[in-house]
């Protein structure tokens, strides 16, 4: 048998070798390589905490190279960029995006690979919170009061911006309110001049709970005549009407709910053995007005039956 082999050995090398070549040739077709591309996540690694960078790309676009069944196995949503910044400091720093291929992947391109990263120091505080109304409250409504939420925010970026942070605006829109309200809005943080500044509020948005009172009410209430003295003996009042019954008064809204009923001037009866008939005034307590200030009375005197 070995004398077999040694006889046809140059032409059996040839064949294992022809055979691996066709192997290759078909196994390439069958999973061929390819060169895709993806769009990868950056992510910063290694950075000192009292630093920060806000101008990093958030995105890079990597192209991978490689055998077809490798990239349709793979999970793109595991591909991740990454800026190694242990060596930054505050300033304009040159750094280059990294990237680690997946097992059997190779990378052939990858925009951007070397940006400049501006590093500042990180800095925070806290401040109030305060309101700035826009537009102007009805005539007859005032402000009894206003509850924020929160009450403070903590404001943190760049040193400089946040050394510059005087103010946390919370602006509510006023125009035409005429009941409790309230609204959810945005806050800003302004430096002394009132501009606005590039900064992180913690939380983002406030919310702003408004209580109105009514500087004005008006209620309708009946008109009681007012009479003093006596008629003579033997006589008596029958009736009193009073026109119109009742009157509509308004004014502020705490004095108007104090008042129960609106009384005439005093009318004097004494003496008197016939009607009397007339316009009379009506008193109002301070800080009550009508659209009517007279009624007619009649008051209607006769003898007693006897």
């Amino acid at each position: 048998m070995m004398k077999h082999f040694k006889r046809n050995w140059v032409a059996k090398i040839l064949s294992l070798l022809m055979a691996i070549v066709m192997w290759f040739f078909i196994m390439r077709d069958q999973n061929p390589v390819m060169d895709v591309s993806y769009t990868v996540p950056v992510q910063i690694q290694n950075l000192a905490s009292n630093y920060i960078v806000e101008d990093a790309p958030e995105v890079v676009r990597v192209t991978l190279s490689g055998p077809r069944d490798t990239i349709i196995s793979m999970r793109e949503d595991h591909l991740k960029a990454y800026i190694d910044a242990s060596g930054v400091g505050v300033g304009q720093n040159n750094v280059t995006i990294q990237f680690t291929p997946p097992a059997g992947m190779t990378v052939t391109n990858l925009r951007p690979e070397n940006i400049t990263l501006q590093v500042d120091e990180y800095a925070e505080k806290t401040l109030p919170v305060e309101i700035v109304p826009v537009g102007k409250w009805p005539d007859d409504i005032a402000l009894k009061s206003v509850t924020i939420i929160p009450k403070e925010v903590t404001v943190s970026g760049r040193k400089q911006q946040v050394m510059a942070a005087a103010r946390v605006i919370m602006k509510v829109n006023t125009e035409g309110r005429t009941e409790n309200f309230s609204t959810v809005e945005d806050l800003e943080t302004w430096d002394a001049n009132g501009n606005i500044l590039n900064v992180h509020t913690t939380p983002a948005i406030g919310q702003a709970q408004y209580e109105l009172n009514f500087l004005r009410k008006e209620k309708a209430l009946p008109v009681t005549v007012a009479t003093v003295g006596d008629v003579p003996e033997g006589y008596e009042i029958k009736s009193i009407t009073v026109t119109p019954t009742q009157l509509t008064i308004s004014g502020r809204a705490e004095v108007v709910d104090s008042v129960i009923d609106i009384r005439t001037e005093d009318i004097d009866v004494s003496n008197a053995t016939t009607t009397i008939t007339g316009a009379y005034n009506i008193v109002f307590p301070d800080g009550i007005t009508s659209r009517t200030t007279t009624v007619q009375v009649k008051i209607e005197i006769a003898r007693k039956a006897e």
